[in-house]
């Protein structure tokens, strides 16, 4: 595995900031403007004013909060005020890791319906099964409950515990658990296997602080099982840290090639370069990208592509290429503002162009552009000026994202009517849900998920209980054609899977119905 010392912008600096967004105190003065009043400590000024003299009552940290949004607005649209309850969900969600009990669940009729325990878990260690109804949490009963309050009840600090009111089918009256909670290891990689003989795939969700080792234990896997080349999906991949990213590009590209750049007004320029002993330097090798990829996702495709790596292959990135430094608050609230801006190796600044002051407007045209990605009509433009090479001399263009060197029309994700409302109300998930939550007994005959994907088959009774199932719930029976027929099954076999055993038995069936995938794989 590389080590790289480049040292990442993107990291929590504990700064206090001063005058500029603080509080000026009036004391006994009244409605004269103060001898020390300067433009410095205006904000702070019309705050207190407003808190001291308004007509109503006001709420002052609000008004804050909202004097610092604005104020950031009106620089770009990725420097943002965050709120200390924002911060610590961000954190989380980036560390790989969080306290909690250990369960996936789903909410069913104000109850929390346990869809699977986390193995080597709080709760499955306590005895918790999948199906369990938690109908109430230490001591009291749910009710109205929302994705947010599950998570705020069950999540806390490592060693506290919480108690559980469990109603379990066949078992009349409630079993109470004491769990404790402990850190839950989250997956960065959400999918790692072989494709074919020797065709590796890496699904990489996002770039937490545990996302190269996941891809590097994945890498020595794949090459143990006789990988020659690897498809590596950066596919809705919104980024995270740089520091991941340099050491996930430094296991693909030779010793001594540049990586990525930043420059800003005040920070100069700082390059990142690849390190000797990369993991898969010279096999074959493809990124996929569509206009959800961002940021971090940005950099490794852009890295591969300057390079001349490999092949980039899907649709034109969302082109955030600005560079946040996070400012910690004494109330552990945050800023994160734009130091500087990313490069790729050729001198392509990533970030797509923005009106300042008008954010609302930047979001609405990566909207519009996405409406326009389902007619296969990106709104791509390329500038002359904005023309740069590769190391090899191919011609790439700068402007905003990375633009794949082979393109995937959206038209490829095109199904019918009748199967996108399936698919995007997600009832094809609830009914299999509901289906293995009624017949788990029928399920033990399966040892694991391997037996179960060689053995199970959805038959057109349980196809048929899907359609009648979505009917009820209005979505109109359509013909379907056969293959989408299929499709169903296949999907309806993958959720089944999910629920019984693991999110890595549901993408072992899925990839094989990814059709840009497919297309990827004839592209080596």
């Amino acid at each position: 595995m590389k080590k790289n010392s480049y040292i990442p912008l993107i990291v929590a600096v504990s700064v206090i900031i001063g005058m500029a967004i603080g509080f000026f105190v009036l004391g006994r003065q009244n409605s004269n403007t103060p001898a020390s009043y300067s433009k410095s400590t205006k904000i702070g000024y019309i705050l207190d004013l407003i808190d001291k003299q308004y007509v109503d009552k006001t709420d002052k940290d609000s008004l804050t909060d909202d004097a610092i949004r604005a104020l950031l607005t009106e620089l770009d649209p990725h420097s943002v005020y965050m709120t200390a309850e924002e911060v610590k969900k961000e954190n989380e969600s980036l560390k790989g890791n969080f306290d909690g009990i250990g369960v996936q669940f789903r909410i069913v009729d104000d109850t929390i319906a346990v869809v699977r325990t986390i193995s080597g878990g709080p709760s499955e260690k306590a005895g918790i099964l999948a199906g369990d109804r938690i109908v109430k949490v230490n001591g009291r009963g749910l009710k109205n409950i929302t994705n947010d309050t599950v998570l705020h009840l069950l999540k806390g600090k490592r060693g506290t515990k919480v108690n559980l009111g469990i109603k379990r089918k066949g078992i009349d009256h409630l079993i109470d658990y004491t769990v404790t909670r402990d850190v839950i290891k989250t997956k960065a990689v959400r999918y790692a296997g072989m494709l074919n003989q020797n065709t590796g795939y890496i699904k990489l969700e996002e770039f937490t602080a545990t996302s190269h080792d996941e891809v590097a234990e994945a890498l020595r896997s794949l090459t143990k099982q006789g990988m020659t080349q690897l498809i590596f999906d950066l596919r809705d991949n919104s980024g995270g840290y740089l520091d991941q990213a340099i050491a996930i590009a430094d296991e693909f590209i030779p010793n001594g090639d540049l990586i990525v750049y930043t420059d800003g007004r005040l920070r100069g320029r700082n390059d990142a370069y690849a390190t000797a002993g990369g993991l898969f330097e010279k096999g074959k090798l493809i990124v996929m990208i569509n206009e959800m990829s961002a940021s971090a996702s940005e950099i490794v495709s852009g890295c591969i592509q300057d390079n001349d790596r490999g092949k980039v292959i899907g649709r034109r990135t969302f082109g955030k290429g600005l560079v946040q430094e996070q400012k910690s608050l004494p109330d552990n609230s945050a800023v994160r503002l734009t130091v500087a801006r990313y490069y790729t190796p050729s001198g392509r600044c990533i970030q797509r162009p923005y009106i300042k002051g008008d954010p609302d407007k930047y979001f609405e045209d990566f909207i519009s552009r996405f409406a326009n990605a389902e007619n296969d009509a990106d709104t791509v433009s390329h500038d002359e000026k904005l023309k740069y090479k590769t190391k090899q001399g191919r011609t790439v263009y700068g402007g905003g994202g990375i633009e794949p060197d082979i393109t995937i029309p959206y038209s490829v994700l095109k199904r019918s009517a009748y199967f996108n409302s399936l698919f995007k109300n997600g009832l094809i998930y609830k009914y299999c849900f509901d289906y293995v939550d009624n017949n788990r007994s029928f399920f033990k005959q399966y040892t694991d998920g391997t037996d179960f994907l060689n053995r199970y088959t959805v038959g057109n009774a349980e196809y048929n209980n899907l359609l009648a199932f979505a009917a009820k719930n209005g979505v109109d029976v359509k013909k379907l054609s056969t293959k989408e027929a299929e499709e169903i099954k296949q999907l309806m076999k993958g959720y089944i899977a999910q629920s019984l055993y693991d999110d890595e038995y549901f993408y072992k069936l899925y990839i094989t119905l990814d059709s840009e995938l497919q297309m990827a794989i004839h592209n080596f």
